[in-house]
């Protein structure tokens, strides 16, 4: 019987995962990963022991809170003092739940594989979205790409997200119908200001000019951390509606433009994965998708500075996420490109390749 660590968060979804890798005959047990120093999970943590009770698993919770703090927290507060938007899903994903710490901890259980609650898809070595199209997580999950993917199951790439409650419910699961999890697991509500504030990050907030693509001051901000690229709130009154283009972090200065001068036709992507089964190659042509919610544009590639293969492409064997960086081509213009956040590419429904757009 093939042994399967699941990630548990005490949700329905990864309760259910677990509850469906058991109806196929995995041998499953259950771990749930703390995040803050000198707590036992709190919350998520009894459920998920709740939920481990009734479906007969044994069950354990491990502190990472001292890699979470230094891969993911600290990134975080970096990417905002930096000017650029961060995206703490992925980079998780990347270093937290797919990453070294958790195949070590499988491997130390005698786990095969590793199970999570996730809507997306793994197959002969492929990464691709999952059915539910407003739930698929195949845009948070690239970084994967660079993990051993057949190791990796994802139990609810098939189903929608009413079929996995309706599911739970049916196996009489404890939290079937616990509301959806916080898009940051670690600020508190969507306060991501408060929370960097906490972290002395413009605790004393450093106010300075708001200009226009021509330098001219036409304001002034409450420091840099408190604005991302594409945003319109919160820049007071300019006359006109306007739009955060750039943040200059070196000036301390927030530079913004019409609707219609935050497009972008291109974008530099760094820090790239890449498909080990797909490859990516100059000249190739995929769907673009540059925000979790946005919807896929054309793209060509134009450019790879990194290890490039006999073929013209880019692969992991070759070169090791850091080392690689693409530019691409819109094949129409895109609004509000903002570096920090992730850049997917995909073949249909494929993941290809992802990484963090730096410019």
């Amino acid at each position: 019987m093939k042994k399967v660590m699941v990630e548990m968060s005490g949700g329905v979804d990864s309760s259910t995962a677990a509850a469906i890798l058991i109806d196929r005959g995995f041998d499953v047990c259950g771990v749930t990963f703390c995040t803050t120093p000198g707590t036992t999970g709190g919350k998520s943590a009894r459920d998920a022991e709740l939920v481990a009770d009734r479906l007969r698993i044994p069950h354990q919770t491990v502190d990472l809170s001292d890699i979470f703090e230094r891969a993911v927290i600290r990134d975080f507060i970096s990417e905002y003092k930096s000017g650029r938007t961060p995206n703490p899903c992925a980079v998780c994903n990347r270093h937290i739940k797919f990453g070294t710490p958790l195949f070590k901890i499988a491997a130390e259980l005698g786990c095969e594989y590793i199970a999570t609650g996730h809507y997306a898809v793994t197959d002969g070595g492929e990464l691709r979205r999952g059915a539910d199209a407003r739930k698929d997580q195949s845009y948070f999950l690239y970084p994967i790409l660079a993990a051993p993917i057949e190791k990796i199951l994802f139990p609810l790439g098939a189903m929608t997200k009413s079929e996995t409650r309706a599911l739970a419910r049916k196996l009489n699961i404890p939290t079937a119908d616990r509301g959806e999890s916080q898009d940051i697991c670690f600020v508190p509500g969507t306060d991501y200001a408060r929370f960097l504030r906490s972290r002395g990050v413009g605790a004393a907030a450093i106010s300075g000019n708001i200009v226009d693509t021509d330098g001219n001051i036409l304001g002034t901000h409450t420091g840099i951390h408190n604005y991302t690229v594409g945003q319109r709130k919160g820049l007071g009154a300019l006359g006109k509606p306007m739009y955060v283009k750039h943040i200059i972090p070196a000036e301390n200065t927030v530079v913004v433009a019409e609707d219609s001068q935050i497009i972008s036709n291109e974008a530099e992507i760094e820090d790239v994965v890449v498909s080990k089964a797909k490859g990516i190659n100059v000249n190739g042509r995929y769907a673009a998708q540059i925000r979790y919610k946005s919807s896929p544009v054309g793209a060509t590639v134009v450019e790879v500075a990194g290890c490039i293969n006999r073929g013209g492409g880019i692969n992991n064997d070759a070169g090791t996420a850091g080392g690689v960086a693409i530019r691409i081509k819109f094949d129409e213009p895109v609004r509000a490109v903002s570096p920090g956040q992730a850049a997917v590419l995909y073949d249909g429904d494929t993941v290809v390749a992802g990484g963090t757009i730096r410019r």
